[in-house]
């Protein structure tokens, strides 16, 4: 894919998992779309603003391989799941994980619900299953990407607990996963996947998606028309909106499956060369797959001495935390490790 963004001329960018970044092409198309609107006002929100929505609506189902009408298009990850769990019984007791994305628990706790968490582990798979047996939880809520540390959760590992635990709700923060990751709705067992636009599908802010199990709308007594009231109550910007669209289609269009294949060797490169210096935590370091994202044991002076040589990160958890995606190069993680390997000396 030809992805162009005057950002990756200028620096280093790996910082994806922060904000990723828009390509010119959404850039330009933003900008025409914006001046019909200016030209058009109450015909584009009556007319133009549909098409956008119902574009990206489809474009999201294609891509999530969901069907169209358990996907659902929102604001943001953390404004689906607040919605949400509004349909989520208030006697249902849920299981999250420690130091995931704060959100996730503080719109948990927000909604009353009682809650348990666990620690990351060494097999944090094997701590969860663990933790369903000895506790009555109804819903497990997680990031499938783990902000912090990049820790992948395996996703095929669910559908052993769900085999176990056939009535649990298994709702997943994919902000940092979709688009990311290569991702099936339809073959996983997830009930619910929420996520945000602006990272990994490079779609700019004020956008995101939902998808709903059928099973899940049916077990909850549920309806596809509630869940689209839930998510009516305010605006959706269509420019925002409709960027989704388009962002996800240049994806799509430009064979997605191998821009991850190409991503994936980069991030392979990544992990080993990190993993050599001993940057990376230890339950990081012995996981067979892993996501895009790394942090790595490193304190202000490091991160201020890669600023300043424009290589852009960002400072997480344990020290700094680097992400690759497939405009990045080989290129960048070289002069990464160089300067990285002078800081040391």
């Amino acid at each position: 894919m030809d992805f162009k963004n005057d950002l990756l001329e200028k620096s280093t960018y790996l910082n994806t998992a922060y904000t990723g970044l828009t390509s010119n092409a959404l850039q330009k198309w933003r900008t025409k779309t914006d001046q019909e609107f200016a030209s058009s006002a109450d015909h584009f929100k009556s007319v133009q603003a549909k098409i956008l929505e119902t574009n990206s609506h489809k474009q999201m189902a294609t891509f999530l391989d969901a069907k169209v009408s358990e996907t659902f298009l929102t604001t943001s990850c953390s404004a689906g799941l607040q919605s949400f769990l509004f349909k989520i019984p208030k006697a249902s007791k849920f299981l999250l994980l420690e130091d995931d994305y704060p959100a996730i628990k503080q719109i948990v706790a927000e909604h009353q619900f009682e809650y348990a968490e666990i620690s990351l582990r060494f097999e944090v798979e094997l701590s969860v299953l663990k933790a369903l047996r000895e506790g009555r939880f109804q819903v497990f809520a997680f990031s499938a990407v783990q902000y912090n540390s990049g820790l992948l959760f395996d996703m095929n590992f669910l559908k052993l607990i769900k085999k176990e635990f056939t009535n649990l709700i298994v709702l997943v923060d994919g902000t940092q996963l979709i688009g990311a990751e290569s991702f099936s709705f339809n073959q996983s067992a997830v009930d619910g996947i929420f996520g945000s636009g602006y990272k990994w599908l490079l779609a700019g802010h004020g956008n995101g998606f939902m998808c709903i199990k059928e099973s899940l709308m049916n077990q909850l007594g549920i309806s596809q028309v509630e869940i689209i009231d839930l998510l009516d109550r305010g605006h959706k910007s269509p420019l925002a909106i409709g960027s989704l669209g388009f962002a996800v289609e240049q994806l799509l269009s430009n064979d997605f499956e191998a821009l991850i294949k190409k991503k994936k060797e980069l991030s392979s490169f990544l992990f080993q060369g990190l993993k050599g210096r001993g940057l990376l935590e230890d339950f990081v370091a012995v996981r067979k797959h892993h996501s895009s994202i790394f942090t790595i044991k490193a304190n202000s002076k490091v991160f201020e001495k890669l600023m300043k040589e424009n290589i852009r990160c960002i400072q997480r958890g344990i020290g700094v935390r680097l992400s690759v995606h497939f405009y990045n190069t080989q290129k960048d993680l070289d002069k990464f490790f160089r300067v990285l390997d002078q800081i040391a000396k």
